[in-house]
């Protein structure tokens, strides 16, 4: 468009410059031939009223010599030709005309021939009396050369204007467009969740000023997926993204759901701590929570949170799942079973193994963002919890625990192999509870379990999944 513009103007300019030379050169022209054609009749007028044919011949003859004049007749009143001089094929009816407009506007008239040559008519008087005419043709060619200089001038400035425009209209074009395209290939990035993306052009116009916004919001976007991924270490995945997607109609309250808490204590983890190293301490504890939080999220579980030792996984919230009875009691048996494994290893290690226990519960509670407008947490609350921590205090090391209603709320008792425990009583409830104890779940979920096994040890240890898929 620019490129465009700058041509359109200096074709205008251009073009109304040569029209305007164009029309003064055609003036000088007439002029020139008008001035030399009264020069003519003046010379004339003597000769012409005292009849001398001589002298008028000679003064065509020498007249003609002059430069650019071409061809010079002189005529009566009657049109014979008295003197001619030089090659003339004019008609006479241009002459007629000639003659006649002479005479309606009493002054030299000129016309362009057909050959670009002025003919040229003026009258020879004497006293207010016409005696006779003049004709003179000028030669234009010579007149028009400077003409074609300055044309030729023209077009070679032209030409190199527009190539000049040109070149400058693609810098100009080139400077604004770079940063667009890199707006362009920045925001593409972004959209595919690059959100790292900086672009380092440096400019002080509007350009550049947008850029810095775009960086700003780059960066922004960039922090905030960074604390949403913080936000998914302190939170379940779930519990997170639920959180983020109503950040603007987050509520301290919560809802009532039918869901399954499983709570998995080490035991003996006082009397271990006082042997081992606060770095110790931190390390095993980080290994086995990332066992159990790696086993809950295998069976669609949620951990809640990490209380000493202990952890507290949820199953059917905040997504609902009707088989959460079933996934709690898998969840269990994999973590015994990975423990087991565990421990081989460790004994070949010499170091001390470590024992758990496992508590579960099925039943209403309330789940939700609970705490004050100035700290909350998601989490579950009600009986149903407290019962189901109370199921992992009553385990021995190495057991499974759950109560009567998670055997009752399966959708198939004989997906688990269970037996029954003893019925304990529980602080505050004046019935007791029947409690069972889990095996083992059925035969035909045991083989997915041992790969899932082998996927979580291989998760825990990365160098070690590396090698198993170069090996394979």
């Amino acid at each position: 468009m620019i490129s465009l513009l700058m041509i359109a103007g200096i074709s205008v300019i251009s073009v109304a410059m040569l029209t305007k030379q164009s029309e003064l050169q055609d003036k000088q022209i007439a002029d020139l031939g008008i001035a030399m054609a009264q020069q003519l009749s003046t010379s004339a007028t003597e000769p012409l009223f005292t009849d001398d044919s001589l002298a008028l011949q000679v003064l065509i003859s020498n007249f003609v010599k002059l430069p650019r004049v071409r061809s010079a007749t002189i005529v009566d009143q009657n049109n014979s030709v008295l003197a001619t001089e030089g090659s003339s094929k004019d008609s006479a009816d241009h002459m007629q005309k000639l003659v006649f407009a002479s005479k309606q506007n009493n002054k030299p008239v000129s016309e362009t021939l057909h050959d670009g040559r002025l003919l040229v008519a003026a009258n020879i008087r004497f006293n207010q009396i016409v005696a006779g005419h003049v004709f003179v043709v000028v030669e234009t060619d010579s007149l028009f050369a400077p003409y074609a200089h300055i044309l030729k001038l023209v077009l070679i400035v032209s030409v190199l204007v527009v190539i000049g425009s040109l070149i400058f209209a693609y810098i100009i074009s080139s400077h604004f467009s770079r940063p667009i395209s890199q707006l362009l290939e920045a925001s593409l990035k972004i959209g595919q969740g690059n959100f790292d993306t900086i672009i380092h052009d440096r400019r002080n116009d509007e350009l550049g000023r947008l850029i810095d916004a775009f960086n700003a919001m780059g960066d922004g976007l960039y922090r905030k997926t960074q604390v949403e991924s913080l936000l998914c270490r302190f939170l379940a995945k779930d519990i997170a993204d639920q959180v983020i997607n109503s950040l603007d109609t987050v509520k301290v309250d919560g809802e009532r759901v039918q869901a399954t808490v499983l709570f998995v204590d080490i035991v003996g983890f006082t009397g271990m701590s006082e042997r081992l190293s606060p770095e110790q301490v931190a390390e095993l504890l980080n290994e086995y929570f990332s066992y159990f939080t790696v086993c809950s999220s295998r069976y669609f579980g949620t951990i809640d949170k990490f209380i000493g030792d202990c952890a507290m996984v949820i199953f059917g919230a905040p997504k609902k799942n009707p088989q959460h009875p079933f996934n709690a009691i898998s969840c269990a048996v994999l973590i015994q079973k990975l423990n087991r494994t565990i421990n081989a290893k460790r004994h070949s290690e010499n170091k001390p193994v470590v024992q758990l226990r496992i508590g579960i519960n099925t039943g209403q509670m309330l789940a939700g963002v609970l705490g004050t407008a100035a700290k909350m947490e998601y989490t579950v609350v009600g009986d149903s919890v407290n019962l189901a921590s109370r199921l992992c205090h009553e385990a021995e090391p190495g057991e499974i625990i759950v109560s009567n209603d998670v055997f009752n709320n399966l959708t198939s008792k004989k997906q688990v192999l269970a037996r029954k425990h003893k019925s304990i009583r529980v602080r505050g409830k004046e019935k007791t509870v029947d409690t069972y104890l889990i095996d083992d779940i059925a035969r035909e979920h045991q083989l997915t379990m041992d790969n899932l096994i082998e996927d979580v040890l291989n998760s825990h240890h990365p160098e070690k999944q590396q090698a198993i898929d170069a090996k394979s």
